[in-house]
């Protein structure tokens, strides 16, 4: 499970600092420790949906740990999204400025890891950074109290995309420039392509009325 765990780091699902203290493989228990102490929304999920966890922990135990990550994937693209669009404007906007401090912190020490933490790939070498790890970990917990809440209400129809392009152009700035370099990275630098996406998370630029909405459609 130790290589299930740092395949799971790679794309964003389970960031752990303490991976050398992860028990050997064995009970389901164990495993559900395992997720607890690495990826509060994944144990969320995995405690709400017991036999989807149990699944992947049968995977595991099989030594399949390719089918367990994308079952493991899977599941929580599945319920967290569902979740997270009916969470309350508040649980949605606080989301978004966590993710804000891990785009600061990536920023600061690897800005190569914006484009990964947009594109939910987010690094084991970025992890490895303190700031970052604990930026990560502080996303998480807001993740999961988000899922708590959405779980609880029914979705709430997403923001339009004519609505986010104005957000977006007119709220935060930024230029048809700016897009294409997001769209097609390229060769650009990972400073540059870091500033345009600390823009895109500035939630306190966005008029106050659609930040719920502009951070549950993101």
């Amino acid at each position: 499970m130790k290589k299930f765990l740092l395949l799971c780091a790679g794309i964003g699902f389970l960031a752990s600092g303490v991976i050398a203290q992860v028990a050997t493989p064995g009970s389901f228990e164990e495993f559900m420790n395992d997720v607890a102490s690495t990826n509060p929304l994944a144990h969320a999920i995995f405690t709400d949906h017991m036999d989807g966890a149990k699944e992947i922990h049968a995977k595991l135990q099989a030594g399949d740990e390719e089918a367990a990550l994308k079952a493991a994937y899977d599941m929580i693209q599945k319920y967290g999204h569902a979740a997270f669009s009916g969470a309350s404007d508040a649980s949605a906007i606080e989301v978004f400025k966590k993710g804000g401090d891990v785009i600061d912190a990536l920023g600061d020490h690897y800005p190569r890891g914006c484009m990964e933490f947009v594109r939910n790939d987010i690094s084991s070498e970025a992890l490895s950074i303190p700031s970052v790890n604990e930026a990560y970990r502080k996303y998480q917990e807001a993740q999961r109290l988000a899922y708590e809440d959405g779980k609880l209400h029914e979705p709430i129809p997403r923001m339009e995309i004519a609505d986010m392009y104005k957000v977006v152009t007119e709220d935060l700035g930024e230029t048809s420039a700016e897009r294409r370099m997001l769209l097609n990275p390229g060769n650009a630098h990972a400073i540059a392509l870091c500033a345009i996406i600390r823009k895109n998370f500035n939630i306190s630029a966005v008029r106050e009325p659609l930040r719920g909405s502009y951070a549950r459609a993101n």
